[in-house]
């Protein structure tokens, strides 16, 4: 195998890079954004981009959240991301070897985990070949609906005050790993769920297991509801859809919701409540910090914290007129540069 390693000059991150490995098809962008809080923990993501700039802008994207995640959650990571690009290319044992040594390379500035479409047995290749491999035996996506869930409670009542929880009207879009949890999670609770996927096998599997209303995807955004949960992937809320949502509020697992930060400052100025999802869904690092640093015992207690955290960004917010958006990256910020 013969990796070739590119550096990019991108101003406002720390080190990027593109490897390639022509003999494994290997096309990976790794992006380290910031380590002041220490080495650069994120997930390697496995999609399939029609070209370099999309595949470029994701990464970045992505690794810029992983740095006010991170930060925010108050684990000592610095934020990155890989992105391994699938375009044409067939998942082999071999592009995941390819990758961690482009890990290895780094020597220790990033540690890897996995993200969207890479799996335990894609991270037990990459640990062949690199010593920066983590989340192997770590099931992040219930702890991610776990803190999820805590943050829709805090924003319900945050909202309403006195109103009960069964009272809630929610709706979920993407029933995937952490989708599917968090439904069950709320289904406890005898809430009313609506749900979405583009997966139709997935929303059948779950309507056998617990109680939701199927709406097309198309629709479920401009439902009537409490709160939308975004559980898919990024770009959730944008300029075309935006000015159907018809919620009081936004708290979701996907990874950039927001299409552009000036719909942060349109959802404020419409008295629609936005839940960082940066914030919100950090139960999955948390516990992979918890594995390197050998505490799973304060996982639900760090989880539990992530409700703190976002009543504060929502408070601020609220009192200030400003995006929790903003609120919330000022305070990621405070905490990285202390």
């Amino acid at each position: 195998m013969v990796l070739k390693i590119q550096d990019i000059k991108i101003k406002g991150y720390e080190r990027v890079i593109h490897a390639t490995n022509s003999t494994t098809n290997l096309d990976c962008i790794i992006s380290i954004h910031n380590t002041k809080l220490g080495p650069a923990l994120g997930g390697v993501r496995s999609w399939d981009y029609r070209n370099f700039e999309d595949h470029k802008k994701d990464v970045l994207r992505l690794s810029e959240a992983m740095t006010l995640k991170n930060s925010l959650c108050g684990i000592n990571f610095g934020g990155g991301k890989a992105v391994i690009n699938l375009h044409k290319i067939k998942k082999t044992p071999e592009l995941y070897q390819s990758y961690a040594e482009a890990v290895q390379y780094l020597n220790g500035q990033y540690l890897t985990a996995g993200d969207v479409n890479t799996f335990k047995n894609d991270l037990e290749e990459c640990l062949k070949f690199s010593n920066y491999v983590y989340g192997i035996n770590v099931e992040t996506s219930t702890p991610t609906a776990k803190g999820l869930l805590y943050a829709i409670i805090t924003t319900y009542n945050f909202i309403y005050k006195n109103k009960k929880l069964k009272d809630m009207h929610i709706a979920i879009s993407g029933v995937g790993k952490v989708g599917s949890k968090l439904a069950k999670l709320l289904s406890k609770y005898n809430v009313s769920i609506a749900a979405s996927s583009i997966n139709l096998d997935l929303i059948k599997k779950l309507k056998t297991e617990i109680k939701i209303n199927e709406i097309h995807s198309d629709k479920l955004f401009n439902l009537h509801c409490d709160i939308i949960s975004p559980c898919a992937l990024g770009g959730a809320i944008n300029e075309l859809n935006k000015k159907y949502l018809n919620c009081k509020a936004i708290v979701g697992a996907a990874n950039n919701q927001l299409e552009n930060p000036e719909i942060g400052n349109w959802l404020i100025k419409n008295n629609i409540i936005y839940a960082p999802d940066y914030l919100v869904n950090s139960g999955g690092v948390i516990a992979i910090a918890s594995e390197i640093n050998k505490s799973e015992d304060l996982v639900e207690n760090q989880l539990k914290k992530i409700s703190n955290r976002l009543e504060l960004v929502l408070r601020e917010s609220i009192h200030n007129k400003e995006s929790s958006d903003l609120v919330a990256k000022r305070m990621s910020w405070e905490r990285i540069n202390s």
